[in-house]
């Protein structure tokens, strides 16, 4: 039974015998040997070659037998072919395929320049190879030193003095911006203001200054540290302004004061005042809304803005400070913040949702009140309801001799329109109608029943 793995196992693979390797690594051919060899006897005719040597036979055992005498050789004057001369039988040279009768051995000296020229040829494919193959790695790896891209933008970055234009607003504005301090009999409260004129004129906010509106100090800080004492000139609650005057006018700056018609909404603006009590802070943002209407209370009359709305960060101590676009231009005085919840005796922090009054109604006001030390504004003579949901401003009570008594406004009508810009409940009308200014003749659309007429008002006046 043949054993595992052998030639003769059936379950083993057909496989090639590995080749016996002769003197030069060459492969050797399998030999396998005659009849006679293998039942031991010797060849008829002895063979004119030598025997392998046992020790390299692939197969088989052989005791090596006597070298015969060689013949003669052709050529010889003894030479002749015996009678009974015959081929030797095929036996495989240890050097590759047999050799004829008679030819001349290789010797390892005639393979000499093909081992050479084999060295050389393969040397050169080598040396060649391998530079072309680092040609190829280094065409791929080796990439173009990469160009940083400019960076551009037209809004506030970030990146030194020249490269947000909220830099140069701030080094502008800030020498015009105070911080006011105000102490009352009852109440102490912080906010901001700006430089209005040379001749000491400072405007806040009206809710400010209002703990010492009837008896109290004031103190300003200058952006340069300096304190000073001021005075109330006049104040308008109802556009919740006010003006103060300083005592010492030396070394002020005013500020430059912009218009608010064209302003738009996106455009971006900078805040500057004391939140919190922390003096000359800058906040920016931009334009989230015009014509908003808001009201603001206080301790006195409420106030009704048609307001900008931004959602620079404005937080309390922010009021009465300017809100300058990026030319550093005022166009709007910071008075109010939405809330969210919370009880009235707290103070709330920023939402991203401020109000500041357009500087055309600031400058119309400021002037009135440093021209007489008051200011007024206009009224229809008519009490509305500022509950929502009517689609208008309902009346609920006409004032006799008012404008809207002389231009036959009734108790229960709607006024549904403002110079044909829809107002939705009595604070959108009042808002509406301080924008303009006393005297001005307003077109209003009045709903009575199903019916629908336009009636044209003109504006009274009440201090205030």
């Amino acid at each position: 039974m043949p054993e595992p793995g052998s030639a003769n196992d059936p379950s083993t693979p057909d496989q090639e015998a590995p080749a016996a390797t002769g003197d030069f690594g060459w492969p050797r051919p399998i030999w396998h040997p005659t009849s006679a060899e293998a039942s031991g006897s010797q060849p008829e005719t002895p063979s004119p070659w030598p025997p392998y040597p046992a020790a390299q036979r692939p197969y088989g055992e052989w005791s090596p037998q006597p070298v015969p005498q060689s013949p003669p050789m052709r050529g010889d004057q003894n030479w002749q072919q015996p009678a009974n001369f015959a081929p030797a039988p095929y036996a495989p040279s240890p050097l590759g395929p047999q050799r004829q009768a008679g030819a001349p051995s290789r010797s390892r000296w005639s393979l000499l320049p093909i081992a050479l020229i084999a060295l050389l040829l393969g040397v050169t494919g080598g040396v060649a190879g391998s530079y072309l193959f680092n040609q190829g790695v280094n065409t791929d790896s080796v990439q173009p030193t990469a160009v940083r891209p400019v960076i551009t933008a037209s809004g506030p970055v970030a990146g030194g003095p020249g490269a947000s234009p909220v830099v140069q607003v701030a080094n502008k504005v800030l020498p015009s911006v105070v911080s006011i301090d105000v102490r009352g009999e009852t109440a102490e409260v912080t906010g901001s203001g700006f430089v209005y004129d040379d001749n000491g004129h400072v405007v806040t906010n009206s809710h400010v200054i209002e703990p010492a509106a009837k008896g109290g100090q004031i103190r300003v800080s200058l952006s340069d540290g300096t304190r000073r004492s001021a005075s109330i000139v006049g104040h308008s609650p109802s556009y919740d302004l006010a003006v103060i005057k300083l005592e010492d006018t030396s070394s002020l700056v005013p500020a430059t004061l912009g218009e608010s018609s064209s302003v738009q909404i996106g455009q971006s603006v900078v805040a500057i005042g004391s939140p919190l009590g922390l003096d000359a802070t800058v906040t920016s943002g931009i334009i989230s809304a015009t014509r908003r209407p808001v009201t603001a209370g206080g301790e006195g009359e409420t106030s009704y803005i048609s307001a900008l709305q931004t959602d620079a960060a404005i937080n309390p101590g922010n009021s009465g400070g300017p809100l300058v676009d990026l030319d550093g231009f005022v166009i709007g005085v910071n008075s109010a913040i939405a809330t969210v919840g919370g009880s009235s005796e707290q103070q709330a922090g920023n939402i991203g949702v401020g109000f500041s009054i357009p500087i055309d109604q600031v400058n119309r006001t400021v002037d009135e009140i440093i021209g007489t030390g008051e200011a007024a504004y206009p009224v229809i003579g008519a009490q509305v309801s500022v509950v929502t949901g009517f689609g208008g401003a309902k009346v609920q009570e006409v004032s006799a001799d008012s404008p809207a008594e002389d231009a036959g406004i009734e108790t229960g009508d709607l006024i549904r329109e403002v110079e044909g810009e829809i107002v939705d409940d009595g604070v959108e009308l009042i808002v509406s109608i301080r924008s303009f200014e006393p005297g001005d003749k307003v077109t209003l659309t009045v709903q009575r029943g199903r019916e629908i007429e336009r009636v044209d008002v003109v504006l009274g006046k009440k201090v205030g």
